[in-house]
């Protein structure tokens, strides 16, 4: 089983190696080429085919439709160059579609063998049925054989003292029968217990062989998968690059040709100009251009000063009209005057007149005022009174189902192996100045899979907060920080409460963050809510909705926000109150342990995996992992699940061991475990091995944080039943590999407590 997790951690490791980025290097290359030097068409062509030629095999040249490469000078050799690339790109796309079918090929008879295999398993049970009849029957006849010894037994005993004699004969003839048919019997049954054995290796070997053709058969799939995702890249990538150069190419063509039209439409109209002036040269048309303006200015004057005969008679008609005005004038100016006599008599009689008008005016205006702002105001209220009736009263959930880039799926990729995740995820966090031992890490991805909540413990400064933060960048995701207050006392100080006269649930960052966590560009990704300094309040107060709800089926886990059903509720919402808690969601909690903080609860610790930083770790030289997609989080389930699959034994062990102890803790400490441990143990050990760790230092973390965290700072210790929890853990410990280095600190930290020398017993 362990063979087979290698091959298949090698394939995943294989296709992440293979994997290529999103973006060729050759289009980053063609879009970055402008700005620092212009690039003609040919050359790119000449480029794009340089690259067909490195990548294409001789079975692809063969499939070459055009000469030997022109040397590109025009139109015509770039055209051949371009479709020459052409001609490569799809004899490579036809290799791969061979090869792809080739792979069908081989998976069809893995299917073959594999139904074989099931006919020989069917084969086999058929004799085992046979041997289980033989087995029956010979017990048959050993029954019947024991009931006629009896039978003999009797009438020997009921036969005459004076057959004696012939009585021990036929006893003896007897025996030797019985005893013939009892060796008969033994050999029967060596030769059933032989074929029992065979049978049963046999079985082995074909469970193996069947292990192995189903891993096989995984490999190819994936392969496969791998290769037809590399494929279709590729060409699509070479087919946008090749479509955009030849565009290019054929856009300068045209504006080659249209080129070419206009100056061939311009000598046109050169040659005809100078068919229509009689072929004289520019100055010559210049100076006779010349003369002539000279000449037609020179009539033009004469002509002036020629009056004609409508002239003349046009100044007689004007003299007569200015006689006819100026008689009229005189008329007109004595009417003014006797006008504007009448006009002052008038004004007198109508200034109070327009006094009281003016007054009239005023008020009308500050009436026109007082009704417009009247309607102002009514219109603002009614705004209001509809922006109320309008308003969501989730806002916030609300302007997340609005924003477009959160309802789109993004591009997220493959988790790979534990191991690899791990050592990706410890390398990012390097790479920031952020450095975690192995183990640490191992620890804190194995607590993602034991279960929704974990636990960060330790001084100010080791890296607590800076752990769940670099690990959800590495990851390829944001972690939402939700700074605890101390005075939290109830749920709604978490998650947000309802304001029923502005009929609005003012929602806090926690209901956001759980929110946008359910959308479409983030739902298949790893999402972490850290709640920082997790004990400043009682989290058995303000967070105990979400400890009681974790503990349910996935399901079945919801917030109840409201107590009825809201109208317009967001769209994730159900029963138009209740919002389900993402699967995709873990919840890390800090704590700092001084006089401002509260303790944990045992119910709080024993639903959380829990972590103590007692020191920052070493720095230590590493490079930054290459950029990828947010990991899935449909892949590190899958991961885990094959973990726990292929781990289970190592599992069992350590849970054995710990069953070991019960007795021990139970007497002298008064500790005791429930099923929810072994559930959490048979997730987190699997994980810890799979991402390069042992057994010994998944035992040793649960057993040290889970079990023996609870006698720590007891009143009612005894130094001799310490030291012996210690020396029992030491001898017995299952793991020579590792060793229980956490335990033997627990408990030589409380053996220091209670006055006990550790030193001077060591």
């Amino acid at each position: 089983m362990a063979k087979g997790g290698r091959r298949k951690g090698g394939a995943n490791k294989r296709r992440q190696q293979g994997r290529r980025p999103p973006a060729p290097r050759q289009a980053a290359a063609a879009r970055q080429a402008p700005a620092q030097k212009t690039v003609t068409p040919s050359v790119e062509i000449e480029t794009l085919r340089k690259e067909a030629e490195t990548t294409a095999t001789a079975e692809d040249k063969v499939a070459l439709t055009t000469d030997p490469r022109p040397d590109g000078a025009d139109l015509d050799g770039m055209w051949k160059m371009a479709s020459e690339a052409r001609d490569l790109f799809k004899a490579q796309e036809a290799r791969h579609s061979e090869l792809a079918s080739t792979l069908e090929t081989r998976q069809e008879n893995l299917a073959e063998k594999e139904a074989d295999v099931a006919k020989k398993a069917s084969e086999l049970a058929e004799q085992a049925s046979r041997l289980d009849e033989g087995e029956a029957s010979l017990d048959d006849r050993t029954r019947r054989l024991g009931e006629q010894e009896i039978a003999i037994r009797e009438r020997e005993a009921d036969a005459d003292l004076g057959f004696e004699e012939k009585r021990r004969e036929m006893l003896s003839k007897y025996d030797e029968v019985i005893e013939k048919r009892r060796e008969t019997l033994g050999a029967l049954e060596g030769e059933l217990h032989e074929r029992k054995d065979e049978l049963e290796e046999k079985a082995r070997k074909l469970d193996g062989r069947e292990r192995k053709l189903r891993w096989a058969e995984e490999d190819v799939q994936e392969q496969q998968a791998d290769l037809e995702e590399r494929v279709d890249r590729r060409v699509a990538a070479r087919h946008e690059e090749y479509e955009s150069k030849l565009a290019a190419v054929t856009a300068e063509r045209d504006q080659a040709r249209a080129d070419r039209d206009r100056h061939a439409e311009k000598l046109a109209q050169r040659e005809e100009a100078d068919r229509r002036f009689g072929h004289h040269s520019p100055d010559e048309l210049l100076k006779e251009l010349d003369a002539l303006r000279a000449k037609n200015q020179t009539l033009h004057e004469e002509l002036a000063e020629r009056p004609d005969a409508t002239a003349t008679q046009r100044l007689d008609d004007l003299v007569r009209e200015q006689q006819s005005w100026q008689a009229e004038r005189v008329v007109l100016t004595r009417q003014v005057a006797e006008l504007k006599r009448r006009l002052a008599y008038a004004d007198n009689d109508s200034g109070e007149r327009e006094a009281q008008r003016d007054r009239i005016a005023s008020l009308v205006s500050q009436r026109e005022l007082l009704h417009k702002a009247n309607e102002e105001l009514k219109a603002e209220i009614g705004e209001l009174i509809d922006r109320a009736d309008a308003q969501s009263t989730f806002p916030a959930c609300i302007e997340v189902d609005e924003d477009q880039d959160l309802q789109r799926t993004p591009q997220t990729d493959r988790v790979g192996s534990l191991r690899e995740l791990a050592e990706h995820v410890r390398g990012h966090m390097a790479s920031d100045d952020l450095y975690y031992n192995e183990a640490d890490v191992r620890s804190f991805i194995a607590g993602l899979a034991m279960g929704r909540l974990i636990l960060l413990q330790g001084i100010s400064g080791t890296g607590k907060t800076s752990l769940p933060i670099a690990f959800a960048r590495a990851v390829g995701t944001e972690a939402s920080v939700i700074e605890v207050q101390a005075g939290w006392r109830d749920p709604q100080d978490l998650v947000g409460h309802y304001n029923s006269f502005e009929k609005r649930f003012h929602e806090k960052e926690f209901l956001k963050a759980l929110y946008r966590a359910g959308t479409r560009r983030w739902q298949d990704t790893i999402q972490i809510v850290l709640l920082d300094e997790m004990n400043l309040s009682y989290p058995e107060q303000y967070f105990s909705g979400m400890l009681s709800t974790l503990e349910l089926r996935p399901d079945q886990q919801r917030l109840d926000l409201m107590p009825h059903a809201v109208p317009a509720a967001p769209n994730r919402f159900e029963e138009g109150s209740k919002l389900a808690i993402p699967p995709n969601v873990w919840f890390v909690g800090t704590a700092n342990h001084d006089e401002t903080t509260m303790n944990f609860a045992d119910k709080t610790y024993d639903r959380a995996h829990v972590m103590e930083f007692p020191h920052r770790p070493e720095p230590f030289d590493a490079e930054r992992p290459e950029a990828r997609f947010p990991a899935s989080f449909g892949a590190f389930q899958q991961a885990v699940r094959s973990a726990v699959q292929a781990h289970d034994k190592a599992a069992q062990t350590t849970w054995s061991y710990l069953e070991g102890l019960r007795d021990r803790l139970a007497k002298d400490f008064d500790i005791g475990w429930g099923p929810r441990l072994e559930r959490q143990m048979r997730r987190y050990v699997p994980v810890v091995i799979a991402a390069g760790g042992t057994e010994g230092e998944a035992g040793d973390h649960l057993l040290a944080m889970r079990l023996l965290r609870k006698i720590k700072d007891r009143h009612s210790n005894r130094p001799e039943h310490v030291e012996a929890l210690k020396d029992a853990i030491e001898k017995t410990w299952f793991d020579k590999k590792t060793q229980p280095t956490k335990s033997t600190r627990v408990l030589d930290e409380e053996l220091a407590r209670l006055g006990h020398d550790v030193d001077s017993e060591a």
